[in-house]
């Protein structure tokens, strides 16, 4: 398609938007109100031959398109509902924040299963079309572990239920197999989350006490670590805080059971006020407004968690450090470069090739999501054969392996 065609297709999208068509220095923006006007707006794009890209709450670096094509802004499609039974589900739009999502669902005593640390900021569509670990993962696992369905709408306009081995094919695609429009999303029960915290000096006791609390089987929903030179809490000066949520059934034995396996491991049990503190902190340090740094991620299996932890100290001392310990016995890694003034910094490459190297040293590797995530696999080749079908104009980006995300 040359420029004339997509000219004709901007001048059709205007017609039909208005006021929601906007275009400027970085491109063409449209943005639909309900699923049906994402089908119009697909259907344009698909006849004119015009690159198609949903956009998210924009927390991902490097996934703008370029000027040429349209942005789809989802931000309106904000629907969501409840629907009670033996596990309770949530019917939900694209456009809503995952901690906003959060924030209604706790008023009916039901929780997300699993949220990523970025919340307040990150849209529901845009992780569906990511994938990956967060908040809860200790318990649930993978957000494409708790999706019974999405729903997408293909190039051409028609819409497609994806569920079951299909949802393969949709969830952690990046958006290149369909706009993802809406979602049924399993729930949890959420009316006892009890926050814990607890101290710990060094690696060694953290990672040991990881280990044991796993091994425990515990009735943790979130499992999270940090260290404290990234000054989330009020605690200690130095070493490790590990803290979470657990279910609260057996109060009393659980929590002197907890106490025990801490301080079993060299670490002290935080009060009360604490530990709500931290659990406050989780998706430190990103907020609902402002500027926030992007961390270098990689991921180690708990038995590697003490090495890891002992060489970022190491070798990477300027990093603060945050996890997530997820079902399956891995611990996903984010860290931060500390600035000068004490300020949180996005660390550059020579920091992200570090924590790359680290993880591998420790038995892990690279945190991967999206595309990335299926180099190699035959997940992928079926994933190309479905776009090809779908989309033969390649309008939704690409797939192949040299996918930058």
């Amino acid at each position: 398609m040359g420029a004339r065609a997509y000219e004709e297709g901007y001048a059709e999208l205007e017609e039909r938007f208005g006021a929601r068509f906007r275009r400027d220095a970085s491109g063409v923006t449209v943005a639909p109100t309900d699923v049906e006007e994402v089908g119009v707006v697909a259907e344009i794009a698909h006849r004119h031959g015009l690159p198609l890209s949903p956009r998210g709450a924009g927390t991902i670096p490097g996934s703008a398109r370029s000027a040429e094509g349209v942005v789809l802004g989802l931000d309106h499609m904000k629907s969501f509902s409840v629907t009670e039974g033996e596990e309770p589900v949530v019917e939900l739009g694209p456009g809503l924040s995952w901690v906003e999502l959060e924030d209604h669902l706790r008023g009916e005593g039901k929780s997300l299963r699993v949220y990523l640390t970025s919340a307040p900021r990150s849209s529901v569509g845009g992780w569906l079309a990511r994938d990956g670990l967060g908040v809860g993962s200790y318990e649930y696992g993978w957000l494409s572990e708790n999706v019974l369905s999405v729903e997408v709408v293909l190039p051409g306009g028609a819409r497609h239920v994806a569920a079951s081995e299909e949802l393969d094919l949709i969830v952690g695609a990046e958006g290149t197999t369909g706009i993802i429009v809406g979602a049924t999303l399993l729930l949890r029960e959420a009316s006892r989350d009890l926050p814990f915290a607890a101290a710990l000096d060094t690696p060694s006791g953290l990672a040991r006490a990881v280990k044991n609390l796993s091994g425990e089987q515990f009735p943790f929903w979130h499992l999270g670590l940090v260290r404290t030179n990234l000054a989330l809490t009020a605690g200690p000066e130095e070493g490790y805080v590990l803290y979470g949520t657990h279910h609260g059934e057996s109060e009393g034995e659980l929590e002197a059971a907890l106490a025990r396996t801490i301080s079993s491991c060299g670490g002290r049990m935080l009060g009360s006020a604490e530990a709500y503190r931290s659990w406050g902190a989780r998706f430190f340090p990103v907020s609902p407004t402002g500027e926030f740094p992007t961390p270098a991620t990689a991921v180690v299996p708990v038995p590697g968690l003490q090495e890891a932890l002992t060489r970022l100290e190491s070798e990477v001392a300027h990093l603060g450090v945050q996890g997530t310990v997820a079902s399956g016995g891995s611990v996903m890694l984010m860290a931060f470069r500390i600035g000068e003034g004490g300020g949180l910094e996005t660390p550059d490459e020579a920091d992200r090739e570090a924590m790359t190297r680290i993880a591998r040293q420790a038995g892990g590797g690279e945190y991967l999501v999206g595309l990335r995530r299926y180099e190699g696999h035959p997940r992928r080749e079926a994933l190309l054969r479905f776009k090809e079908e779908i989309d033969p104009k390649d309008i939704l980006g690409s797939a192949r392996s040299d996918h930058e995300v």
